[in-house]
């Protein structure tokens, strides 16, 4: 494994891993970022055709397994080439299916260091109907590879895990007609990031759910009206079979994407992006805490630890835990600007599981939207983030010295 350098020594460094314009796509967005048991880096992103949420995208990745400092080809997890919905009118309106191309969306890596298989979780957005974005619907799918990311498995379908039935046994359905969880939300999307393994095995996904953003005669609805929450999905049998916790942050909260992360006493922290109705931009975080390992939540709160800056997502990851390695370290990544636009790309460190992160460094100042972060066996800290509409994507490399100045207070 490639490391950062001699220790003490602090060390810093950007590297592309998707070029501006590689295969002619408009952007990319949504990284994950996870290491595998073999300790490979697999980079997963959109590859956007067009630039827009509800326009075709491919989802792909990319290996490194000399820590990120090169990466492979393009490995292609699914193409919107058209296929799916050529297969799978019967989840369209027929009228709306001539000659449609996928929007795959939110790839959401986990690993399960125990068996070495890595899952990828992702969506399928409907897509623009009749001209008109109204994200009515999504499929939620999964892949694994058993061969440290080469190649992937056939595609599995979770949507019903998802979704609800009534006391008769009937799916629910939302006011498009299409099936949905009890509140009516027929809109669920994976991450983004990474999910996660608990202590005992668990694995853990984050999801986020919405209704529709609007429908064909009335057109866009308000955000008001929206019922954005979370909910996580979950396996005790190393991804044989999943099961769904309870929804929260609909009631009020609106919160939207988020990360997890294990605490060192066991519970689950949670912190999320959240729809602001007063104040849509900027403003802080929102907090939960879990302690039935992610299966339902309390202690909802907006975290003013954070400063008010963009909803955009965040980044999360362990650096280092208390139990395994006598030190308490949380890493955290965002866009934070204090105007509200998506710019300069910061790194936190908390010291007390979450409660205050007093250290914090700029990775790039410039245009910057969604990030991850995962650590190497060797402590090295990796920082995958998207910049703009045509730009690259890149990963950021460095070491705890420098994140710290050289002055890591354990």
């Amino acid at each position: 494994m490639v490391g950062c350098g001699t220790a003490n020594q602090e060390y810093f460094e950007n590297i592309e891993v998707w070029g501006a314009e590689e295969m002619d796509m408009e952007g990319y967005r949504l990284p994950g970022i996870v290491i595998s048991i073999q300790g490979t880096v697999l980079a997963f992103v959109e590859a956007r055709v067009d630039y827009g949420d509800s326009t075709p995208n491919h989802i792909t990745m990319k290996r490194s397994v000399d820590g990120g400092i090169t990466w492979s080809d393009n490995i292609f997890i699914e193409k919107s080439d058209g296929s799916f919905w050529k297969t799978h009118k019967n989840h369209l309106d027929h009228q709306y299916a001539e000659n449609k191309k996928e929007v795959w969306i939110n790839p959401t890596p986990v690993v399960d260091s125990e068996t070495g298989r890595i899952f990828v979780f992702y969506a399928l957005n409907e897509g623009e109907v009749m001209g008109q974005n109204l994200q009515r619907f999504s499929r939620v799918f999964y892949k694994y590879s058993d061969d440290d990311g080469l190649s992937w498995s056939d595609r599995m379908d979770i949507t019903d895990v998802i979704n609800d039935k009534d006391e008769r046994g009937e799916w629910i359905t939302d006011i498009n007609g299409f099936p949905s969880d009890y509140l009516g939300r027929a809109f669920h999307l994976p991450g983004p990031g990474h999910g996660i393994q608990l202590s005992d095995g668990r694995l853990l996904v984050q999801l986020w759910s919405r209704t529709a953003l609007g429908n064909l005669d009335t057109g866009i609805k308000p955000v008001e009206e929206r019922k954005y929450g979370l909910f996580t999905i979950y396996s005790d049998d190393h991804g044989a079979t999943w099961k769904k916790g309870r929804p929260f942050g609909h009631e009020g909260q609106n919160m939207a994407e988020s990360r997890i992360l294990e605490l060192d006493n066991g519970n689950i922290y949670v912190n999320s992006r959240y729809v602001s109705l007063k104040q849509p931009s900027p403003n802080y975080r929102m907090t939960a805490i879990s302690t039935d390992k992610g299966i339902s939540w309390g202690e909802i709160k907006v975290d003013k630890n954070f400063i008010q800056s963009n909803a955009v997502d965040a980044g999360l990851a362990r650096f280092s835990s208390e139990k395994k390695e006598g030190k308490n370290r949380i890493l955290y990544s965002k866009a934070e600007h204090p105007d509200g636009s998506r710019k300069n790309l910061v790194v936190r460190l908390s010291y007390d599981e979450g409660k205050s992160w007093e250290v914090k460094k700029t990775i790039d100042e410039g245009i910057v939207k969604y990030s991850d972060l995962a650590v190497l066996p060797d402590k090295t800290i990796l920082c995958l983030y998207e910049t703009n509409k045509g730009g690259p994507l890149y990963v950021a490399r460095f070491n705890l010295e420098w994140l710290t100045d050289g002055k890591n207070k354990f």
